[in-house]
């Protein structure tokens, strides 16, 4: 039974890696994301596109 406690072990700390890797992906894809929008201009384009569809609703 010791080997079967050591797998389980194992297995429950190779899924709270896995989820810390994913979070941390997640927040660089944001970070990412909030960069494009505030330095290239693609946050008053997007702005202008909503109220360009508002306009012709």
């Amino acid at each position: 039974m010791s080997a079967f406690h050591a797998l389980l072990a194992r297995l429950r700390a190779s899924e709270g890696q896995t989820f810390v890797e994913y979070a941390l992906i997640l927040a660089v894809v944001v970070v990412g994301v909030l960069l494009a929008v505030t330095w290239t201009g693609l946050g008053t384009a997007i702005q202008a596109a909503i109220s360009a569809v508002a306009g012709a609703i």
